[in-house]
């Protein structure tokens, strides 16, 4: 089964990732660089598709092959969209599920915008990884490597990333995880900055996460450490349990923000064109 069905691709074709920076990227005939004095070149052609930019339409070429095609432009810099799978033992089951066919959409839609995009899985190693590549046809190479993305090994990203090369170019780092860091989420998202990255962050939660499906008595197991701890479930503990959550994630957003990081909250039960058609393009991270 695919990850995206192909009625989502076609929808998914007409938007662009979009950077909080000033001047990100190559390829200026689809998204100039803002900074003044920055020198561009010529680099090649593409056919022109809606939405397109009718500054950048090459008039001389479609006075000889009667088609619309669109200049493209080096800039001083190259853009690298950088998808980060959270592949530790935590992720398992439904929440990688999701993660997967998030990433799949956003690094879709940076293929279409010549953005190069690399794809990682991290846990406490770099457990997978596909280099930058460029280009529509590259998608089937990024979604396999998304499909091999497997849940195992204990939460210590920030050792992962250690393993995972250096981009040339600018980057925007999207993030898909659960923020079930022992170290809690500064080191991680610090690492990624001191890289030079833009970084948004996915906080992938199942909702039995938040409430779950239980009452009496349970022996609950971490899922990485393999912790024991025995707990009676009634409503009154499962009413804490929840606005503990509650808490922490607002903690893990609040973090965020605090160090420049993007943040969207995304529950596994709501389709994946309503986080990226609604949610994403109402924060600015996508657009057309």
């Amino acid at each position: 089964m695919p990850l995206l069905p192909p009625e989502l691709l076609q929808r998914l074709a007409a938007l662009t990732i979009r950077s909080r920076r000033r001047g990100s990227g190559v390829r200026a005939g689809e998204r100039r660089s803002r900074r003044r004095g920055q020198s561009q070149e010529f680099a090649d052609h593409r056919p022109y598709v809606p939405g397109d930019d009718l500054r950048f339409l090459d008039w001389h070429l479609y006075g000889r092959l009667d088609a619309l095609w669109v200049k493209l432009f080096e800039e001083e810099e190259d853009r690298v969209v950088q998808v980060l799978l959270d592949c530790s033992a935590s992720m398992k089951g439904e929440k990688l599920d999701y993660a997967r066919k998030l990433g799949a959409a956003l690094a879709y839609v940076s293929l279409g915008r010549t953005d190069r995009v690399a794809v990682a899985g991290l846990s406490d190693k770099l457990a997978h990884y596909s280099p930058p590549r460029r280009g529509r046809g590259a998608a089937k190479a990024v979604f396999q490597t998304l499909e091999l993305v497997t849940p195992a090994g204990e939460t210590k990203l920030a050792s992962a990333l250690e393993q995972f090369p250096r981009q040339r170019g600018t980057g925007i780092a999207l993030l898909f995880t659960d923020f079930l860091y022992p170290e809690g989420p500064d080191v991680v998202l610090k690492r990624l900055l001191a890289r030079g990255n833009e970084i948004h962050a996915f906080h992938i939660v199942a909702p039995v996460e938040i409430r779950p499906k239980l009452e009496g008595d349970f022996v609950l197991v971490d899922a990485e450490s393999g912790a024991e701890l025995a707990v009676t479930l009634d409503e009154a503990v499962l009413e804490r349990y929840q606005a503990t959550v509650l808490a922490w994630a607002d903690e893990m957003e609040t973090t965020c923000r605090r160090l420049g990081v993007g943040y969207t909250r995304v529950l596994t039960s709501v389709p994946i064109e309503d986080v990226v058609f609604r949610d994403l393009r109402r924060q600015g991270v996508v657009g057309r």
